[in-house]
């Protein structure tokens, strides 16, 4: 968890509550195989505006899909930190590999527990 907690170098508002999250303990994964950031800002473009429409609170979009933009093909992993035992609220972070770097980072509250809204990470 350290590597990953170092990886966060934004300071963009999801990020900070992300970062704060696992450093309370919130449980984390992270994907195991990098996907293009273009297909990444799609889909994420797609999700937002779901969650929007039924109403979630989401935290640093804009910022989210800009940063996304600006990498273009590059492969980058998805992770999550799942803070809905303490804030309601569920990290979905965007990372490039090597070196490990947290370089987009969205948050959505998930509090009246919607699971199928804001996914996060597979159950183990």
């Amino acid at each position: 968890m350290s590597e990953l907690l170092a990886a966060f170098g934004s300071d963009s508002e999801a990020s900070v509550l992300a970062r704060t999250a696992l450093l309370s303990g919130a449980e984390f994964f992270v994907g195991p195989r990098p996907l293009p950031a273009s297909m990444l800002q799609g889909i994420l473009r797609g999700r937002v505006g779901h969650m929007r429409r039924r109403g979630r609170e989401v935290v640093g979009a804009e910022r989210c899909l800009a940063d996304l933009g600006g990498m273009g093909e590059r492969g980058l992993h998805v992770g999550w930190v799942d803070d809905r035992k303490e804030t309601g609220y569920v990290f979905r972070i965007y990372l490039v590999p090597h070196p490990l770097h947290v370089i987009a980072c969205i948050g959505v509250d998930n509090s009246t527990g919607d699971g199928h809204v804001s996914s996060p990470a597979p159950q183990k």
